[in-house]
C-alpha cells in the first residue's frame, strides 16, 4: 500500500484537524497513514496511524532544523503522498517537494486566509499562495468559495484545482425529550478567538428571555465574553470530541471568515436548524434549512426569532440536505479515488 502523511500545524480540536482526524479514518484501509502535527493532542490521541511526528517548530513559517527533521521522517517512512491542512502545514510540505521529486503534495484549502485574514499584506499572501501552488500537485477546495477564490482571486491554474465539497461523518446521540415550556437553547461551538464573533451572538440574544445561549470553546476572548454575558448564557470552555447537538434547538455560527464549518455540518446531521454569517462557502449549507446573516446584532437578533417559528421545518431540511450532500459515509469513496489519482495508482 501507498504511504500517505497527514499534516496539520495544531494537534487541538478545530475544523482542520477534525477534518484529517475522518480523512484518516476513511483512508486507512486503503493506506498506510502517518500524522505529522505539533503535539501530543487531541487529534494525534483520537486516530490511529503508523507512526506520528510531533514537533512544535512547526509552528515557525520558517525553520530549517524542522524543514530537515520532517525530511528525514519521511524518508526513513517512504511517504508517498503529503496531505497538509492549515498554512503553516502547507509551506512545509510544499518545501518538502522541492526536496523529494517523488512525493506527491496535495494542500487543502479550509478557507483561504491570505484572502479573508491578509489585511494590507493580502496582495502579498496571495502572490505566495499563488507561487505555492506551482509546487503543489494538487489544492483541495472544501467548498465552492473557496475553489472560485482560488481560480478568480489567487490565480491558481485550473489543471491544479479540485473541489471536493466539505463531508464528515454523522453525529450519533439521541434527540432528547424537551420539557414543556423550557427554553429554547441556541449552541455556538468555536474558537473564542478571532474571526469568530461570539460577542454579536451574546448581544443578539439579550432581549430574548425565553432562549438560552450555550457557548462550546474557549479560547483568549474568554474572558472578555463573560464580562459582557447577560443571565441566559452559559459557558462550557473545550469539550474534547462534543457531540451533544441534539440537547439544542438552534445552531449558529457567527464569524468575520470561514471555510465551510465543520461544526455546521454536525449540527445539520444532528437535525438541528443553523444561522450562519454569510462569509465563505456558508451559503452552501443554507437551503431552507436556517438562515444566512449579516453580522449585525439585529439582523442575528431578528434571524433567531425567525428561526424558532420554523424550527421543525428547517430540522426537516437540515437533516435532508445533509445525507444529500455532506454524509461522509456515503461519499467516502470520493476521497479515496482522489488520492489514488494523485498518485497515479
Amino acid at each position: 500500500m501507498k504511504n500517505i502523511l497527514f499534516m496539520v500545524t495544531k494537534s487541538q480540536n478545530g475544523g482542520a484537524q477534525k477534518w484529517t482526524k475522518e480523512q484518516i479514518e476513511i483512508c486507512s484501509n486503503n493506506f498506510n497513514c502517518f500524522l505529522a502535527t505539533d503535539e501530543d493532542g487531541w487529534l494525534s490521541q483520537n486516530v490511529k496511524v503508523q507512526d506520528k511526528f510531533l514537533n512544535k517548530l512547526i509552528y515557525k513559517r520558517f525553520s530549517f532544523s524542522y524543514l530537515l527533521e520532517l525530511n528525514k521522517f519521511i524518508k526513513n517512512k517512504d511517504i508517498d503522498l503529503i496531505v497538509s491542512s492549515s498554512a503553516n502545514a502547507g509551506i512545509y510540505s510544499r518545501l518538502i517537494k522541492l526536496l523529494n521529486k517523488k512525493i506527491k503534495v496535495i494542500y487543502v484549502s479550509h478557507g483561504w486566509s491570505s484572502i479573508y485574514n491578509g489585511g494590507k499584506l493580502a496582495f502579498l499572501y496571495i502572490f505566495i499562495e499563488r507561487q505555492l501552488s506551482k509546487i503543489s500537485d494538487s489544492i483541495l477546495c472544501i467548498s465552492k468559495k473557496d475553489f472560485q477564490n482560488a481560480k478568480d482571486v489567487i490565480k491558481i491554474n485550473d489543471n491544479k484545482l479540485k473541489w471536493i465539497t466539505n463531508k464528515i461523518y454523522p453525529i450519533k446521540n439521541r434527540k432528547t425529550l424537551k420539557i414543556q415550556n423550557e427554553r429554547i437553547k441556541l449552541l455556538t461551538v468555536a474558537r473564542l478567538e478571532s474571526p469568530k464573533r461570539v460577542d454579536l451572538l451574546i448581544k443578539a440574544t439579550k432581549s430574548l428571555d425565553n432562549l438560552e445561549l450555550h457557548i462550546v470553546g474557549d479560547g483568549s476572548q474568554r474572558n472578555y465574553l463573560e464580562s459582557i454575558k447577560h443571565k441566559n448564557v452559559i459557558f462550557y470552555g473545550e469539550i474534547d470530541g462534543f457531540n451533544d447537538f441534539k440537547k439544542y434547538d438552534i445552531f449558529a455560527l457567527i464569524s468575520d471568515s470561514e471555510g465551510l464549518p465543520l461544526s455546521a455540518l454536525e449540527a445539520m446531521s444532528s437535525e438541528l436548524p443553523i444561522i450562519l454569517s454569510d462569509v465563505g462557502g456558508c451559503f452552501e449549507l443554507i437551503d431552507e434549512n436556517g438562515i444566512l446573516v449579516k453580522n449585525n446584532i439585529n439582523e442575528i437578533k431578528n434571524a433567531i426569532i425567525n428561526t424558532i417559528s420554523n424550527n421543525n421545518k428547517f430540522s426537516e431540511k437540515s437533516i435532508e440536505l445533509f445525507n444529500n450532500s455532506y454524509n461522509l459515509e456515503l461519499n467516502k469513496n470520493v476521497y479515496i479515488n482522489y488520492y489514488k489519482d494523485v498518485l497515479n495508482v
